[in-house]
Formats: structure tokens, C-alpha cells, sequence
């Protein structure tokens, strides 16, 4: 052999070829001279080396494939663990969603998906629990309403009943002036069914509306004048403003006719002997502003998103014994957005309560 640079040049000549193993011959590269091989190149290790270059060789793969053979293995159990991990917290809240979902099916609507972290699963339960709380909600509306509608119709049906028995059993005698009080309680009825009727029909989105032209001040000198015999009556003081020029409105006139009155009806009730109410009109935002303000007792702050819910009353001087059945407000709101208008309420200037509805011209 010869040391050329890097290279060893193995003669064929006196069995060199015969000395090269295998795995020599696959690395090494015939040399020849016109078609006679003269001998092979080989890498270089160094002097007397060439031959064990196969050995080294098949060492450096058998470590190499032991190497990628134990990084693939804890590769492959790694990426089971970061799954396992990963699928139990995916699992863990979606089947604490699954139990609580669950549990409201079977009734008790207080239940609660616990929420974890941020992402769309936590965002989800978030919305359940909203959801949950708006069933529990409604479910306890129905069933404060269900014993307040049996109350109000407990009141008239007992009056009523102690009437006609006193009747029937010749303690009373069938004079008008005896009938009368059974007359008014049977009236109470009619106005507390046709109530019920009405918000039956909002609620079913079926309140029907003949719309029509309305003029705002017409109508609401017209509502005025007929409640101003009952405002006397209870002693209290009906003012009015309304600017000219006025944009008409186009809604059903017996509707707004029906939540003005409600409206005026609530504030003789609730307002003491003495009082004032003031109407005033303004255009605002497309549309026109009408504000009812009086000066009596008010309603403290928190209890104002209240007072539009059916059968709330909230203190003492606004319960079933000044009258009324709770629903005459609701009703009011049902009819404002049934006209795509708002209605709420704030404090009067001074003190009171004012009422306030909005409806687009």
C-alpha cells in the first residue's frame, strides 16, 4: 500500500484484494488502467489500520441505531404521557359539564359546572351556568306568580262567595245595594283575567296591534282629562306640558290608551293625599319622550329594575292593600315593546318617582 494524501492505494498485486473484508470492498474504489485493475482506494485511518475499518464501522451504526432506537422508545412514552395529560384535562371539565348537565335534567336546577381556566370548555361552562341560572330564575318566577295569581283570585272569590251566601241564606236581601259589592268583586275578576289574557298574548308574541296615526298631544290631553275627575277625587294635582310641534307617532290608540292608564292608575294608588303629578313630552332620538313625575313616597334605587316584573310590590306602602294586582306595570312595558319602545323608571327632582316610556315616531 501507498500513502497518498488521505487515501491508501491497495495493490491487487500479491493477494492484496484477497486480504480486503467485505465491508472494505464496499467502501473501497477500483482502481484501473484501461481495463486492468491495478488496485483500490481506501479511506485512510492510519498504517496498518485499513483492514479493521469495517469493524469500526459496523460499531458506529449498531451504536447509532441502538441511540435512535432508545430516543424513539422515550420518545414514544413521552408523547403518551403528554397525551394522557392532555385528554384528562380536555375529559375532566367537559364530564363535570356532563354531571351538571345531568343533574338539571333531573331537576334541581341549582347545579353548576366548576370552570376551569380560560379556553372554549371553560367559556362553555361559563355560558351552562348562565344558562342554569336563567332556568332557576324563571322557574321561581312561575312559581311566585302561580301563588300570587291564586291570591288575587282568592281575595274576590271569597267576597264574593260571603255575598251570595248571605244572600242565598236570607241574612242579606237581594236589594242593589247589596248586590253592588258582589257586582265590583266579579268586575275585579274580569280585569285580572283580561290581565292575564293580555301578558298571555306577549309572551306568545300574539299582541295584536291596530296601528294607526296617533297625534301625542291630542292623545294625551285626552287620557288627562278623563283621570282628572279621579285625581280630584284623591286629592292630588294633574299638570301638563307638552311642547307644539310634536312628530305623530303610528301605534294602536286602545293599546297606549291601556298603558297610560295603567301608568296613571299606579301613581293614585301610590301617591298620597296632596301630591302632584306632572306629564311632560319631549322628542328625543326618533322618537318622543313622555315622563310621568310625581312627588310622592318613591321607590329606593335597587328596587327599580323591579317595578316592571308581574306581581312585584315592594314595601309596605305598595301592597295588596292599597289595591291593584301588580300587573297593570308589567303590561305597560309589554305594550311599549310591543311599539319598539323602552320604558323605565327613575327618581323625581326633589323626591317621587318618575315613569318614563320612549316610543319612535
Amino acid at each position: 500500500m501507498a500513502d497518498v494524501g488521505r487515501s491508501i492505494i491497495a495493490s491487487s498485486e500479491g493477494g492484496v484484494t484477497g486480504q480486503l473484508s467485505p465491508a472494505e470492498v464496499a467502501w473501497a474504489l477500483p482502481l484501473t488502467v484501461g481495463e486492468e485493475l491495478v488496485g483500490y482506494l481506501l479511506p485512510y485511518t492510519q498504517a496498518g489500520q485499513s483492514s479493521a475499518w469495517g469493524v469500526s464501522e459496523q460499531q458506529f451504526l449498531t451504536r447509532l441505531q441502538s441511540a435512535l432506537a432508545l430516543g424513539g422508545g422515550a420518545a414514544f412514552v413521552a408523547a403518551l404521557l403528554l397525551a394522557g395529560i392532555l385528554t384528562r384535562s380536555i375529559l375532566a371539565p367537559v364530564r363535570a359539564l356532563t354531571d351538571a348537565a345531568e343533574t338539571i335534567a333531573q331537576g334541581d336546577l341549582a347545579a353548576r359546572a366548576h370552570v376551569y381556566g380560560r379556553d372554549e370548555i371553560a367559556q362553555l361552562a361559563s355560558t351552562f351556568n348562565a344558562m342554569a341560572a336563567s332556568l332557576q330564575h324563571s322557574e321561581q318566577a312561575r312559581q311566585t306568580q302561580t301563588a300570587d295569581i291564586a291570591h288575587e283570585l282568592r281575595n274576590p272569590l271569597a267576597v264574593l262567595q260571603g255575598t251570595l251566601e248571605a244572600l242565598a241564606d236570607g241574612i242579606y236581601t237581594p236589594t242593589p245595594e247589596n248586590i253592588q259589592p258582589a257586582l265590583e268583586q266579579v268586575h275585579t275578576l274580569n280585569r285580572l283575567v283580561e290581565d292575564l289574557r293580555t301578558l298571555a298574548l306577549a309572551d306568545a308574541g300574539q299582541l295584536y296591534l291596530e296601528r294607526q296615526p296617533l297625534d301625542v298631544a291630542q292623545w294625551l290631553v285626552s287620557v288627562s282629562e278623563a283621570h282628572r275627575v279621579l285625581f280630584a277625587e284623591k286629592e292630588l294635582t294633574l299638570r301638563m306640558s307638552v311642547p307644539a310641534g310634536l312628530p305623530s307617532l303610528v301605534g294602536d290608540y286602545v293599546r297606549l290608551t291601556q298603558m297610560l292608564n295603567n301608568i296613571l292608575g299606579n301613581v293614585m294608588r301610590y301617591v298620597p293625599a296632596g301630591g302632584a303629578v306632572h306629564i311632560t313630552a319631549t322628542q328625543e332620538n326618533d322618537g318622543v319622550a313622555i315622563r310621568i313625575a310625581d312627588n310622592g313616597p318613591g321607590v329606593p334605587a335597587e328596587a327599580l329594575p323591579h317595578l316592571f316584573e308581574r306581581f312585584w310590590r315592594g314595601d309596605a306602602s305598595r301592597s295588596r292593600a292599597t289595591g291593584g294586582s301588580g300587573l297593570g306595570l308589567a303590561i305597560a312595558r309589554y305594550i311599549v315593546e310591543a311599539h319598539q319602545g323602552r320604558i323605565w323608571a327613575e327618581p323625581s327632582p326633589g323626591g317621587g318617582l318618575t315613569l318614563v316610556f320612549w316610543l319612535p315616531t
